[in-house]
């Protein structure tokens, strides 16, 4: 495949309403300070609002699991896809309003299979109770 170039990903990235696209996803977004967003991070169990949504940066961040970047970045963790899959998605305009099938945010709390996975991936090993969790608990 060709690359895509860097002006073109600068354009998506630029042109992506990026707290449209969190609140596709479920995430609930409330106003913080006078140009931001916050929110229930979606990548981790969360109690309170640590995602910080920056759209005149194009840029979110999370205080608590360090989850961080620019629209394709949400796209690709979030739905689990492909840097060009997400660039796709979004230049199509197809990712902005339209949550993936299997939304992860409906599950809320995350199940535990998808805690140990998210734990694992950050530490390895680092979760009793990954080797006792079947494709039946997915």
């Amino acid at each position: 495949m060709a690359r895509i170039p860097e002006a073109q990903i600068e354009r998506v990235k630029r042109e992506t309403d990026l707290v449209a696209l969190v609140r596709s996803r479920g995430v609930e977004l409330t106003r913080h300070g006078s140009r931001d967003f916050a929110g229930r991070c979606p990548f981790h169990e969360d109690t309170s609002p640590s995602l910080i949504v920056s759209p005149d940066k194009g840029l979110y961040h999370c205080m608590g699991c360090g989850a961080a970047g620019n629209a394709i970045q949400f796209v690709e963790k979030f739905d689990g896809v492909s840097f060009r899959h997400a660039y796709e998605l979004l230049a199509e305009g197809k990712a902005a309003f339209q949550a993936p099938a299997e939304s992860r945010v409906n599950a809320r709390p995350f199940p535990a299979w998808h805690r140990c996975f998210i734990r694992r991936t950050a530490a390895p090993n680092s979760c009793a109770k990954w080797s006792s969790i079947t494709m039946n608990d997915c």
